[in-house]
């Protein structure tokens, strides 16, 4: 299947013309359901990846740390800052 597929796009118009005339409510449940198929697709196309290729993904579309104090920030990221990987001090 060519990455441009005309019939495709026609379809996905005529689609998106009927769906903006709906009420706002049903737009954003239809919108949910599309990403929601659009996810689990690509999810299913792509190889399977680790754990922490799964959380880094995760965290990337999501914000955790979005609305809180700035002093809650400046704390995250001095103990982040802690976990360098240098080699321990010998105490000789």
């Amino acid at each position: 299947m060519a990455w441009y597929d005309a019939d495709m796009d026609k379809v996905l118009e005529d689609m998106f013309r009927v769906v903006d005339a709906l009420p706002d409510e049903e737009r954003q449940r239809i919108l949910r359901v599309l990403d929601e198929q659009v996810r689990e697709a690509k999810r299913r196309a792509s190889p399977p990846r680790g754990r922490w290729a799964r959380l880094a993904e995760r965290l990337s579309r999501e914000s955790p740390l979005e609305g809180t104090s700035e002093d809650f920030l400046r704390q995250v990221r001095e103990f982040r800052e802690g976990f360098m990987l240098a080699e321990p001090k010998n105490a000789d």
